[in-house]
């Protein structure tokens, strides 16, 4: 997503493109946020100074110095640039002015848990899904798919909900789950956890559980960030990302019950908007 802001902080125009994550598309993430900066100056159609670009983009990472797109950006809009991560600009859409310590959850095909405590920072998650994810989309059907994998190569029979998945998506074959994760993308993989989502909506238990599960794997891992940070009760927090903002209502029950059953107070932020977070953080 672009945006235009005003200086005053109003949104003049907004407007959708192609994936901006170097760790979806290494080539060309720029690229994509370039052509929807482009389009959002075209779609506004009027001519605006450019006091300032930023850029928080999911799986920056992937990128050892981002000094080269920075200065590719400036040079095109004359102006400066930032480049940081969508989890930082998460975590600063849920900051006030006065605050300087925090934490963010987001999952959605991945999982990032990041914070402050003043001048001390953390990420938690982040890995991607070649090394290790809990609690993401893409997460919840792979591991659910290797847990079929198991069953069939230990001759052990599947529950109703493995069965179910199976038949939903046409998997006849055992070996089918070959090509569906070597001929799929990431994100294609990560919309399949919307069966649990559906299932659960019709009172599954099986469902309920697995993404209450989610939840409490992205609570033990925020557990660990408060670790890290010397955060203490009262932290404010937003969940966000796709997995938990879309019918997440089980992810977010699990997550606050392991929350609660380990005896720690978190402050919830309502809503978590990383577009409006870079805005405060150019700010």
């Amino acid at each position: 997503r672009a945006v235009i802001f005003a200086l005053n902080g109003k949104v003049l125009q907004k407007c959708f493109g192609k994936t901006g994550s170097p760790a979806v598309n290494f080539k060309e993430w720029y690229l994509n946020i370039d052509n929807t900066i482009s389009d959002a100056l075209i779609s506004f159609a009027k001519d605006v100074e450019i006091v300032k670009i930023a850029i928080g983009a999911s799986g920056i990472s992937a990128i050892s110095n981002t000094n080269y797109f920075e200065e590719y950006f400036a040079k095109k809009y004359h102006t400066t640039c930032l480049i940081t991560s969508d989890t930082k600009a998460s975590l600063y859409a849920i900051l006030t002015k006065d605050e300087h310590k925090g934490m963010v959850v987001i999952s959605g095909t991945g999982v990032a848990i990041y914070g402050i405590n003043n001048d001390k920072e953390c990420l938690i998650g982040g890995w991607g899904h070649l090394l290790r994810e809990r609690g993401s989309a893409y997460a919840i059907v792979h591991d659910f798919c290797v847990k079929i994998i198991d069953k069939w190569e230990e001759n052990k029979p599947l529950n109703n909900l493995e069965k179910a998945f199976l038949a939903n998506y046409q998997i006849n074959n055992i070996r089918d789950f070959n090509h569906l994760f070597y001929q799929h993308s990431k994100d294609e993989i990560a919309k399949l956890s919307i069966f649990f989502k559906t299932e659960a909506s019709k009172n599954n238990h099986q469902a309920i559980l697995l993404l209450k599960k989610q939840g409490e794997k992205l609570a033990k891992q925020t557990i660990d960030l408060m670790h890290h940070l010397a955060l203490d009760d009262n932290t404010i927090i937003g969940l966000s990302g796709g997995f938990i903002e879309h019918d997440g209502k089980f992810i977010i029950d699990g997550f606050k019950a392991y929350i609660k059953k380990h005896n720690i107070i978190l402050k919830y932020a309502k809503k978590v908007d990383a577009l409006y977070g870079l805005y405060n953080y150019i700010k």
